[in-house]
């Protein structure tokens, strides 16, 4: 038997949602990353997206590497010439110094902070504004001591200097090896590579290996005395030697790209008028079987109360049409 239900009484049901869902930041992805050789050579748009520039009136001064979406990690050497936040500026996604650049945005700088340590014055930016991520912008991985670079591994540099960097004066981009340090130190707070031909306006850059999936900064670039030097080996800091400043100055660091990362799902009901009874707005097919019932034409609770079984349908529609009421019906269960 057809039964058609009776008209709608407004009720508010969540009935369907909008989901929202954004990607987690993480740190050390570069997607437009595919270097494989070694030597130096000029590098290309995207390569290194954690690179900034640091300038002064115009001008650049310093590298830097952006380490979390509003911080930017660089020498505490870098500033010496004045610590006030508001004569820096920090061009992210920027390749050439001189020439158009179409990815590079360029934010004013609110803090700096320089760490007390003589030996490693690592120095930590906060910018006014965060950043939007791109393959041009992104964060690089921060060693805080849990990573190891083991001999032998193949490790880059990149920094802006008027010696090779040609009329543009194009990032440059350094291979080199981590090296056993040897008589050149013996502190474990060292960590050694082949000698790079590093400028006064690469200090501030990164050291960069790549560890899994991810790209990790285990030093800042410095100008090494020659007394720091031993044959071909170039003594830098490790940054994990400040692990703690860092943390105070930054908090919480995005984790590594290779890293499983939950993504955020924000689900708005959207409320849509009901009957009280729970069925939709349009027009709803109950079939029903039963035997020994009698039945009204306006279902009410308990009109039925020996029905053995009842399924529900949308309906009528072109999609949906109605059940058909079957001929016969299936032998009550006892």
């Amino acid at each position: 038997m057809l039964v058609t239900k009776p008209p709608n009484v407004p009720t508010s049901v969540p009935t369907t949602a909008t989901v929202t869902t954004s990607t987690a930041v993480v740190c050390g992805s570069a997607k437009l990353n595919s270097i494989t050789g070694g030597g130096n050579s000029l590098a290309s748009a995207g390569v290194w997206p954690w690179m900034a520039s640091l300038q002064r009136n115009g001008i650049h001064v310093c590298g830097g590497t952006l380490v979390a979406e509003q911080f930017v990690l660089s020498s505490g050497d870098c500033f010496s010439s004045s610590t006030s936040a508001s004569d820096w500026t920090v061009i992210l996604g920027r390749l050439k110094q001189n020439g158009p650049n179409a990815n590079e945005v360029s934010i004013s700088v609110t803090k700096i902070s320089i760490s007390s340590d003589i030996v490693n014055n690592a120095a930590v930016l906060l910018l006014s504004r965060k950043p939007t991520l791109s393959d041009h912008i992104q964060p690089i991985c921060v060693d805080l001591g849990d990573n190891s670079f083991t001999v032998n591994t193949q490790c880059w540099a990149s920094g802006w200097g008027s010696g090779g960097g040609g009329t543009f004066q194009t990032l440059q981009q350094f291979n080199t090896t981590i090296l056993d340090c040897g008589s050149a130190s013996s502190s474990n707070r060292s960590i050694c590579t082949g000698v790079m031909p590093l400028e006064q306006t690469n200090i501030g850059g990164p050291l960069m290996c790549k560890v899994g999936q991810s790209w990790v900064q285990p030093a800042v670039l410095t100008l090494v005395p020659k007394l720091s030097r031993a044959s071909d080996v170039q003594v830098f800091i490790k940054i994990s030697s400040v692990a703690e400043f860092l943390r105070e100055m930054v908090g919480t660091f995005p984790p590594k790209a290779n890293t499983t990362s939950t993504n955020t799902t924000t689900v708005k009901p959207v409320s849509s008028t009901l009957p009280a009874n729970g069925f939709s707005e349009n027009p709803l097919t109950v079939v029903l079987y039963a035997r020994g019932c009698q039945w009204r034409q306006r279902l009410e609770p308990g009109s039925c109360q020996g029905a053995s079984r009842a399924r529900w349908s949308h309906g009528p529609s072109q999609t949906n049409p109605p059940l058909p009421v079957p001929s016969s019906l299936p032998p009550q269960t006892p």
